[in-house]
């Protein structure tokens, strides 16, 4: 997995990602509050090899803090599909 990052207005996300190829399908695995990315660590190991794989520390968790707290759901939603893979994949299905 290569550790990443993601620049928003209130902060940096990390992330880690194994990426086969563009035409993979890609598991985007979100860990919930006080969770951080390693919570997957078995399905990532397992996934590894077959899929293509996302998951990050959620904003103000574990590695992606410090983080302003003036963000809501639809926030997190946009700057996810700004990812590079996932902003790659989104304009294929338009």
């Amino acid at each position: 997995m290569k550790e990443s990052t993601y620049q928003t207005p209130c902060g940096t996300i990390h992330y880690w990602s194994s990426i086969l190829s563009l035409d993979t399908t890609t598991l985007v695995f979100l860990p919930g509050l006080t969770a951080d990315h390693r919570l997957f660590d078995k399905q990532v190991a397992y996934f590894d090899g077959k899929y293509n794989i996302i998951v990050w520390d959620a904003p103000a968790h574990a590695s992606s803090w410090p983080f302003r707290f003036d963000f809501d759901l639809f926030d997190k939603a946009k700057w996810l599909n700004g990812f590079p893979l996932i902003q790659h994949r989104s304009r294929e299905t338009m």
